[in-house]
């Protein structure tokens, strides 16, 4: 009985858009670090299968953005993705990692907006929170590939529309389901 009085207390944390608490915002940091590890894996593995189209790196973010904003609010949202687009620029990660900086504060804020206005209980809530987030961060990057890789508009519709897709429903699921099983754990708490 307690572990559901937990739970749902946990959830209930979901309603807030801003956390300023120690625990926030070292896991904001902590997740960051994580983050970069796993958008370098990420990116590289893109590169080989399709560099045009940012697949396995696009549900990466979609899912660590949906995760720290639901785990931890904000500014940790903001925190961890800029951690990891700050590294990006410093490392060489990709031509547009510039662009990762108003795409990874971008999408996180609008995450945050459509989370702390729906409970996040069911799937369509991430769903939802998803494709906001996915569309507001591949238009950061889009804006990258036609000013940075002078990209026909042509191919950029094609590559945005492939790693949104992708983002959308890779993150989705994923971040359904580790965000339920972290809450389930009682490991925030």
């Amino acid at each position: 009985m307690s572990q559901v009085i937990a739970n749902q207390e946990a959830r209930v944390v979901t309603k807030k858009f801003s956390r300023f608490d120690t625990k926030a915002l070292v896991g904001a940091v902590f997740l960051g670090v994580v983050f970069v590890l796993v958008q370098q894996i990420a990116h590289r593995i893109d590169a080989v299968v399709n560099p045009a189209s940012v697949i396995i790196g696009g549900i990466t973010w979609a899912t660590f953005t949906g995760l720290v904003v639901l785990l931890f609010r904000q500014p940790a949202g903001v925190i961890t993705g800029e951690v990891q687009a700050f590294i990006a620029v410093a490392t060489g990660l990709s031509p547009l990692a510039l662009f990762f900086i108003p795409a990874n504060g971008l999408g996180s804020l609008a995450y945050s907006l459509v989370s702390w206005k729906l409970s996040m209980d069911k799937w369509s809530h991430h769903l939802l929170a998803q494709t906001v987030t996915n569309i507001v961060g591949n238009i950061c990057v889009a804006i990258g590939l036609h000013v940075i890789l002078k990209l026909p508009i042509a191919i950029i519709l094609v590559s945005f529309s492939i790693t949104t897709i992708a983002g959308i429903i890779g993150g989705t699921i994923l971040t359904k389901i580790i965000y339920d099983n972290v809450v389930k754990s009682g490991v925030l708490n």
